[in-house]
């Protein structure tokens, strides 16, 4: 059964593309993230030039999708990265495909997959880093998490003295307050100014993107700010992107005044009940921070980050130039290798934020003078 490729600018899906895509996101569970949504990858062509999508069609019906930024040198990445936590070829289950034949034949030698989500084994083994995705599922009427007692005690004891000092813990969602989206933003620009990371809120797509979505309206997928209050005043912010039921916060920020009281923690669990009165029925943590994620979540999955090669001539020798590095890497020692895998990982995201040669020299002359300040937060100094 011969199967095509036709590789298209997202702005290009017709009305029945998009009606399939959605049907298969709703017909894998692991699919229903709004990440994977058309609506997340039309959101990002509104801002970017280079987002396309492969559509996969047997015998003429289309049968997957591939979204993705169209690099140079036939390298490509998921549409939003880093933004997009999680990636996939969207199909139907039982697809019938191979995801490095598929890469091929979308003209793709390497695909720099994050958070691969690859329930019908269309990539089979994929190598590189497994990692876990977490989330809090309110579907239930009654939400279970993994928080000790020990832990819920500390938790009802700093609340108590929050309250006692500052007033009664509030929740506003969806918070359409500029001056809470403002102070959000500049909470968080300040702790990774600290942290001597790079500010992946600076470059000008992704400040497009976030204020679009912001502005989006609450009918389709738009950004949803969760704040949370304390006697009124705002402290403790979550932001990111709402489909429906389901919402996946990327920002999180807190006003440090209020750290000694582990704002974290009383947020992620006196949440619950606003997001169920707004009908969210799935809250998204994504992946990182597993030792924290892991105590508030109540459903867990396995993702991947890796690089896909291809099928072509071209990308199998690709993939084995990078088993020689690889190989090579393992050979260095574990605190050298981490530190290599680190150092590749930071200069990935520059390279998925900046888009010419000057900001991305910029980015790593920046990445280097910052070290100190990275490994002063790592050992817990700040």
């Amino acid at each position: 059964m011969r199967l095509t490729c036709e590789v298209i600018k997202a702005s290009a899906l017709s009305d029945l593309d998009l009606g399939l895509w959605r049907a298969m996101c709703q017909a894998t569970d692991l699919f229903r993230s709004p990440l994977l949504s058309p609506e997340w990858t039309q959101a990002v062509a509104s801002v970017r030039d280079d987002v396309h999508v492969a559509v996969f069609r047997r015998m003429g019906k289309v049968i997957g999708f591939l979204p993705h930024h169209r690099r140079p040198h036939r390298f490509a990445r998921p549409a939003g990265a880093p933004f997009a936590d999680y990636s996939a070829l969207i199909t139907f289950p039982n697809p019938g495909i191979d995801g490095r034949q598929a890469l091929k034949m979308a003209g793709i030698d390497r695909f720099q997959a994050i958070g691969l989500v690859d329930p019908h084994n269309v990539f089979g083994e994929s190598g590189g880093e497994a990692d876990t995705a977490y989330g809090i599922d309110l579907s239930f009427d009654e939400t279970t998490n993994n928080v000790t007692r020990k832990h819920r005690k500390n938790i009802n004891r700093h609340r108590r003295n929050m309250i006692e000092m500052h007033g009664d813990v509030g929740f506003i969602l969806t918070d359409r307050d500029r001056s809470h989206y403002d102070q959000m933003m500049r909470l968080k620009r300040e702790q990774i100014e600290r942290n001597g990371l790079h500010d992946f809120l600076a470059p000008p797509w992704a400040t497009d993107l976030f204020e679009r979505l912001y502005n989006a309206p609450e009918t389709g997928l738009h950004g949803s700010l969760l704040t949370m209050t304390i006697g009124g005043t705002p402290v403790m912010f979550h932001y990111g992107l709402r489909l429906r039921d389901r919402m996946h916060p990327w920002v999180s920020s807190y006003d440090p005044t209020f750290g000694v009281f582990s704002p974290g923690s009383i947020f992620l669990t006196d949440c619950q009940a606003v997001l169920k009165e707004n009908g969210v029925s799935y809250y998204d943590l994504s992946t990182g921070q597993s030792h924290y994620k892991d105590s508030f979540s109540n459903t867990a999955y396995d993702v991947r980050h890796t690089r896909i090669y291809g099928a072509s001539s071209s990308a199998r020798f690709g993939a084995g130039l990078a088993n020689v590095a690889i190989r090579v890497q393992g050979a260095m020692g574990g605190r050298v290798a981490d530190a290599v895998t680190r150092l590749n990982r930071r200069f990935d995201q520059i390279a998925c934020l900046e888009l010419d040669f000057v900001s991305r020299a910029r980015g790593v002359a920046y990445a280097f003078a910052a070290a100190p300040r990275r490994l002063r937060t790592s050992q817990g100094a700040d």
